[in-house]
């Protein structure tokens, strides 16, 4: 999200923006990150791995 605030906005404008933020904040869901945890193969280097898949492309 994204809020432009101009340079001669009232201290309400700024106190607004920062409550619709707040509000944005509230209804998004997060990042799982356990989604995507352990999906790399056991008993293969990092980087090994990556050279061989970029190398696929």
């Amino acid at each position: 999200m994204v809020v432009v605030i101009k340079k001669d906005a009232p201290p309400s404008a700024i106190k607004d923006a920062m409550k619709a933020i707040e509000e944005d904040r509230a209804t998004r869901k997060g990042f799982d990150a356990k989604k995507y945890a352990g999906k790399l193969k056991r008993g293969l280097d990092g980087l090994t791995y990556q050279k061989q898949v970029r190398d696929e492309w």
